[in-house]
Formats: C-alpha cells, sequence, structure tokens
C-alpha cells in the first residue's frame, strides 16, 4: 500500500458527553511513487466555491448591457435610474463598418444635440453598445410598455448614414418624450439631495407643451372644416404646393402670424421631423374622434326628456347607392322641439332597409 495509506486512512473519532473532536493522523512527506502522479485526495474549499459562484451571477446578469434593459423589476430599474446609463466616454469613433456601397462608424458627436439658440445639450439617454455597433435609447427600452416601434428602442440602431436624422425624430416622438417623463421623474424622486439636468428637463417640458398646442390647433381646422362642410384634401398633400387643399392652406395661412405653427412649419420643412399630424390619416382620425364626442354628449341630452322620437329617411345618392339618415326629434324644456342627425347608413333597398332597421 505505501504511500498511499495515509491518504486512505480513516479518521478516528473519539465522542465525549462535552464535545466531538476529531483526530486526522499527521500527514507526513513521502516519496514519490511513480504511476500514481495524478492521484488527489483534498478538501473542497467552501470559500472560493462561494466566490466563483457570485462571480458566475455577477457575468449572467448584468442590468448595465444595453439587451437586458427590458422587462426588470423595480428593484432593478431603480437602480438603473440611480445609476444611469453607462457610457464609454474613451471612443470617440467606433471601427468602419459597410452600409451600403459606402463604410461608415459611430461617432460621439451624436451624444451632443445643438438648439436652436446653438446651445448643446447632451444626450443622456442615447448610449453606444461596443459589442453590438448599435446605438440604444435608455429610457425607451427601460420604461417602455409593448412591442418596440423602432431600433432605438428595440434591437439597437447601426445605419450610420441615417443615424443623426434617426435620432432626432426619436427624440421628438410622443412615446420618447413620455419615456422620458418618467425616467427624470423618477431620477427626481430617489435624488434626495441632488438637482437633476435642469436644461434637459425644461427642453423635455417645451416639447410636451409644444405639442398640445399643434394638436389643439389642428383640431380648431377640422372643427372649423367640418362645421362649414367644407373639403379637407386636394390633389396634393404638401405644404405649398397648388391644389393642396382647405386644411394645408389654412395651415399656411396660420403659418403667417402664428408661431407655433411657423416652428412647426419649419420642422417639417428643413426634415427635421416626419411625424408632424397634417396628412390625412390623422385628420379621419380626428374627425371620428369629434362625432363620436358629439354623438355621446348628444345621446346624453336625448335621455333627460322623457319622451323623443326616430326619424327614418331613405334616400339615394349620386351613384344610386341608397342611404338611411337617422333623426332624432326631442324637446327642451317643453318649449322648443329640436331635430339632431346623429348618421347615415348605406341599405341594399328601400323598403328591405326600412323592413329590417331594429
Amino acid at each position: 500500500m505505501g504511500a498511499m495509506d495515509k491518504f486512505l486512512y480513516r479518521p478516528v473519532v473519539e465522542e465525549n458527553d462535552e464535545e466531538v473532536e476529531v483526530e486526522f493522523e499527521d500527514l507526513e512527506p513521502q516519496e514519490h511513487v511513480e504511476g500514481q502522479e495524478h492521484v488527489e485526495v483534498g478538501i473542497v474549499d467552501q470559500e472560493h466555491v462561494g466566490e466563483a459562484k457570485e462571480y458566475i451571477e455577477h457575468k449572467a446578469i448584468d442590468i448595465f448591457d444595453p439587451r437586458r434593459w427590458e422587462g426588470h423589476n423595480s428593484t432593478n430599474i431603480k437602480t438603473l435610474v440611480e445609476k444611469g446609463p453607462k457610457r464609454d466616454t474613451s471612443i470617440m469613433y467606433a471601427p468602419y463598418t459597410k452600409d451600403g456601397i459606402s463604410y461608415r462608424r459611430f461617432s460621439a458627436i451624436l451624444y451632443t444635440k445643438t438648439l436652436s439658440n446653438l446651445e448643446r445639450v447632451d444626450r443622456e439617454w442615447l448610449v453606444y453598445s461596443k459589442d453590438l455597433d448599435k446605438i440604444f435609447c435608455f429610457c425607451c427600452k427601460v420604461f417602455r410598455t409593448g412591442a418596440p416601434k423602432g431600433k432605438l428602442n428595440g434591437e439597437g440602431y447601426s445605419n450610420w448614414h441615417h443615424s443623426p436624422n434617426r435620432i432626432r425624430e426619436h427624440e421628438l416622438s410622443l412615446d420618447h418624450l413620455t419615456n422620458m417623463r418618467k425616467w427624470l421623474d423618477m431620477r427626481k424622486r430617489l435624488q434626495v439631495n441632488e438637482t437633476i439636468d435642469n436644461v434637459q428637463y425644461e427642453q423635455f417640458k417645451i416639447e410636451t407643451a409644444y405639442w398640445k398646442q399643434i394638436l389643439l390647433r389642428i383640431l380648431a381646422l377640422v372643427k372649423f372644416l367640418a362645421k362649414h362642410n367644407l373639403t379637407f384634401r386636394g390633389s396634393k398633400e404638401k405644404l405649398y404646393k397648388k391644389g393642396n387643399g382647405n386644411f394645408l392652406c389654412l395651415i399656411e395661412m396660420l403659418q403667417e402670424f402664428d408661431p407655433v405653427i411657423q416652428e412647426h412649419v419649419r420642422r417639417i420643412t428643413t426634415d427635421e421631423l416626419h411625424v408632424h399630424y397634417l396628412g390625412h390619416n390623422i385628420q379621419n382620425e380626428l374627425i371620428l374622434f369629434l362625432a363620436e364626442e358629439i354623438k355621446k354628449e348628444i345621446i346624453k341630452k336625448i335621455k333627460k326628456p322623457k319622451y323623443f322620437s326616430i326619424i327614418l329617411d331613405c334616400t339615394p345618392d349620386s351613384s344610386h347607392q341608397e342611404q338611411m339618415s337617422i333623426i332624432v326629434r326631442k324637446e327642451f324644456f317643453q318649449i322648443e322641439t329640436v331635430e339632431i342627425f346623429l348618421k347615415i347608413n348605406n341599405v341594399p333597398t328601400p323598403k328591405k332597409g326600412l323592413a329590417d332597421w331594429r
């Protein structure tokens, strides 16, 4: 057995009523035995195992990695807001990558935004990932709800040729402004003895107020055209084009003296934003929204009187399509009778349409 006896020796355990003592036979250095170079018996170092486990867990979950900025619990979100996004300021330029037929790369210039008064503001929400060679929006990745609407708040953006325009478009979007407000508000609550970036917070409030004023003016134009039964669209859908319709012509008129519309038109003509809310889709949505709200108010008033009547009438239009109008007649304070037009429904034939009406 030789030297192996000392490694395989069973420890002698002496039991006592007061204490338990374990005795091991002293292990003395033995001479080298050929063929037993890889035979080793030892005790596992629990301290090193704990350190290794902690290291593995730390490596497995890095909450500062842009790829892991989604689906965090409140504790991790709080940590991210307190620490802020990690940005490698030593990277001024990234390696060139092929973008179509040319080679382009990330530049740290994208971190800075120049305001209309030539003041420079840091885009602290913008983060570049060296491993992925992509840029991300910190607040939209952390605070957004639902599926991502763009690569900046999703898988990352790496089209360096269009990145300046895409960043400007993103930072003026309503989703980004909403997520910025969540981020800045949480950071303000968490910072007890520190102040937030006043310049950026004030810029956020200015942009929010700006979009509210834009929507108020667009709603006013929609109500005006609908009230006077005027058409919205023309043969063109661009500003300052002949035949672009009543809606865009009213925008051009307001631009002559209204500073809010002046700024909005300037951003559109200089390609600073692409979501301008002047297209025909938003016009139709606002018309439907106003119609629904008006209908709710009419129904609310109809329910107040004790009696009311419904009048149905069919008539063909210019394309010989039978249309049935729905009119409600009611009394106000028993002194005035009012007829309110609700809607028009298309019917296959006059008789069948009236017979099937419920």
